[in-house]
């Protein structure tokens, strides 16, 4: 028999449910539970928060991306092809390439043999040649003029001008006896006016011996503009190009104000970084110092180019400016990341898949080891300690009091169980000598969840929590009973985290929106840009609350940018946020402390409808949620009698969209419906709250 919603339990409002003041749990629900998740290298998630307004800025070779990226963007049917007519497309996710001008560029294709690079432009005696050279990176770019009259140059599209100033930075070297440069801009976006610029600027002190050239110029337009970077070159002038960077002076230590403020509508209470399959790879120190002596990476799991412009600083200076605790994630080394491998187990069809890139730097365990203990010291060292010194020089003198650290993703990809539990060991005894107040995680996902118990009883004292990724209801309840159990015979504690965490991992989904999906043609990957993804990380979040402080965080995969997967999209006209972000802006600020139970109903992420309650921290308000991710319309009667609530006076938050496929996009917003009011409600007779099809409310009661 096909497996049926629970629209039945509420009989339409007609049966009354009881709300006891009898909790649930031992601890209260976390503070940190609604957290988020940063993967340097792919989807450009950072490149659209970051305020760098340039694409490929030195001029690098850009490795083409990887089917893992193209199968989480949406199907492997996406490849090399223009990506514009996609549900979540917008402008961040623009490859602008920089072309020869005057011209009228075209869009580029994410092709593995895209260049970024249009060499010649139509009419005009002008070469661009990107040759081994420069200050940053491997590349730079070599600009000749060969006209007698005729002022020409290299142009990159898609800047979206707002009212301000912006700063120009880029190193220059004159290869020609004379010559001279401007920095133009001309507006437009698919057709281009070349007859008059919006913007010009000399660029003055270029010189033979080369060196960095700064320039501001300020938009005064009350409306934005899309425009055209431009440089011109004098007639005759030929000159090597390299580092360049253009941002908006009004940026928060480098990240896009729009986006500040997007991020502190989402409240991420924990943000981890730098990923994902990526951190695996990243050597922490390749993003710190200044930014032109920082070197490029292959984002060598996903494809395209990381410019580590976004390092350690940039992201606890994020973090401390949302008030949000940082989680960093460790790069354990070993020899089998040479060529990256994975571990007996055939994750991929065959097994083991190079990247192409021969990662000796990553290879000794103990070097790995060495660079962990100094990445702690650079966070949370004194000034004194000789890498707490280098974070001053950088421009941080306090320490971060970088809390959280994961012992990188998906090690089974290497290690086995046990020798991943006693190289966690090392890692955290040398870690914790510089800093014995971190927070350790052990992955106790996939390969390794059958193994938890003995991995806990090799390294157990020095970890901190597990550190898991199946947001799954059966999955859950046996981690955290794990940790329970461990808690019971150790007097050191840990607890559990959900450090990257889906909404829809098999076999979670309720039997009607399992039955939606199938419908209504919802993919795996499709169904995380929809609203009824959304009520799904509601229930999730609900799930959470019933196990208490000992779950102390679930990091949402993805904060940004990843094809509407995200809590925040962030669009070079305004950052925006999808649906599950606005369930994020809603649920990380709720007041719901303990638990309670109601008579009558069990609870379970498997109901499509769901009722729960929960006294805030001292037990004066009572919160309920009202969850129905069904197409049909019910009601719930609650009994709240019992409760000695001191004041009646409630505000009732309701969310809702006309379909569980609705999605919340740049390219359509507002359809996710809010309403906000205050009433009063007499807790001495019952109380009937309608629950309309593919929607939530909270309620809360005694304000």
């Amino acid at each position: 028999m096909e497996p049926k919603a629970n629209l039945s339990d509420f009989q339409a409002g007609e049966k009354i449910f009881r709300v006891t003041d009898r909790v649930t749990v031992d601890q209260p629900v976390s503070d940190m539970l609604c957290s988020n998740f940063i993967e340097l290298g792919f989807g450009f998630q950072v490149e659209g928060m970051w305020s760098e307004m340039l694409f490929n800025r030195s001029f690098e070779k850009i490795p083409q991306l990887t089917p893992a990226t193209y199968d989480w963007f949406g199907g492997l049917h996406l490849t090399g092809q223009d990506w514009r007519g996609e549900e979540w497309y917008h402008s961040v996710y623009e490859h602008n390439r920089w072309y020869a001008c005057p011209a009228q560029d075209v869009p580029q294709a994410l092709a593995p043999d895209s260049t970024y690079l249009v060499e010649h432009a139509p009419f005009y005696a002008l070469t661009l040649e990107q040759e081994k050279g420069g200050i940053h990176g491997e590349q730079w770019v070599v600009a000749h003029n060969y006209e007698e009259e005729r002022w020409c140059g290299m142009a990159q599209n898609g800047k979206y001008l707002r009212k301000g100033t912006y700063h120009f930075r880029g190193y220059f070297q004159l290869l020609s006896e004379e010559g001279g440069a401007e920095l133009r801009l001309y507006p437009g976006r698919d057709e281009i006016d070349w007859s008059q610029p919006l913007v010009t600027v000399p660029l003055e002190g270029l010189s033979h011996e080369g060196g960095l050239v700064e320039t501001s110029f300020t938009y005064d337009g009350e409306e934005p503009i899309w425009c055209n970077f431009c440089v011109f070159l004098a007639p005759g002038t030929k000159v090597g190009m390299d580092a360049f960077s253009l941002k908006p002076t009004d940026s928060v230590h480098g990240w896009r104000k729009d986006v500040v403020d997007g991020l502190r509508r989402v409240n991420p209470k924990l943000i981890r970084f730098p990923g994902g399959c990526f951190a695996s790879f990243h050597l922490w120190k390749d993003g710190i110092g200044p930014m032109d002596q920082r070197r490029p990476e292959p984002s060598y799991f996903w494809g395209d180019l990381n410019y580590n412009d976004v390092g350690t600083d940039e992201f606890l200076q994020l973090c401390e400016t949302l008030g949000s605790q940082a989680m960093l994630v460790v790069n354990m080394f070993h020899p089998d990341k040479l060529h990256f491998a994975n571990s007996g187990v055939n994750v991929y069809e065959n097994g083991r898949e190079p990247h192409g890139f021969q990662l000796d730097r990553i290879t000794d365990i103990e070097e790995g080891i060495r660079c962990a203990a100094q990445w702690v010291e650079y966070c949370n060292g004194p000034v004194t300690s000789e890498y707490g010194a280098l974070r001053a020089k950088n421009g941080h003198p306090e320490p971060y009091h970088a809390q959280y650290w994961e012992m990188d993703n998906e090690t089974f990809r290497w290690f086995t169980w046990e020798d991943y539990a006693k190289t966690v060991s090392r890692y955290s005894k040398a870690m914790k000598a510089v800093d014995p107040t971190i927070k350790i995680g052990l992955c106790a996902y996939h390969f390794y969840r059958d193994y938890i118990p003995q991995m806990l009883e090799i390294c157990g004292e020095d970890v901190d929590f597990l550190a898991d990724r199946v947001c799954e209801p059966d999955n859950l309840s046996r981690k955290v009973e794990m940790v329970r159990q461990y808690n019971a015979t150790h007097d050191h504690k840990i607890f559990y985290a959900d450090t990257e965490a889906l909404q829809n991992r098999d076999p979670s989904p309720a039997p009607f929106v399992e039955k939606y999906f199938a419908e209504q043609g919802i993919t795996y990957r499709s169904a995380r840009r929809t609203w009824i993804y959304a009520l799904n990380l509601v229930s999730n979040l609900m799930m959470d609350h019933r196990f208490g402080g000992i779950v102390r965080f679930m990091c949402f995969n993805n904060l940004a940018n990843t094809s509407g997967q995200s809590c925040i999209e962030t669009p070079k006209e305004g950052a925006m946020l999808p649906a599950c972000g606005l369930v994020y802006e809603r649920m990380s600020r709720t007041l719901a402390k303990w638990p309670v139970e109601i008579e009558g109903y069990t609870s379970s992420a498997r109901n499509d409808v769901q009722i729960q309650a929960a006294w805030n921290e001292d037990k004066t308000k009572l919160v309920v949620y009202l969850l129905n991710r069904t197409d049909e319309n019910t009601a719930v009667t609650l009994d709240l009698s019992g409760l000695a609530i001191p004041s009646q006076k409630a505000s009732i938050h309701l969310m809702t969209a006309a379909e569980g496929t609705t999605q919340e996009t740049v390219k359509s917003q507002g359809n996710i419906i809010q309403s906000h009011r205050y009433c009063a409600l007499d807790t001495a007779l019952p109380q009937t709250f309608p629950m309309p099809r593919f929607f939530f409310t909270e309620i809360v009661i005694g304000l």
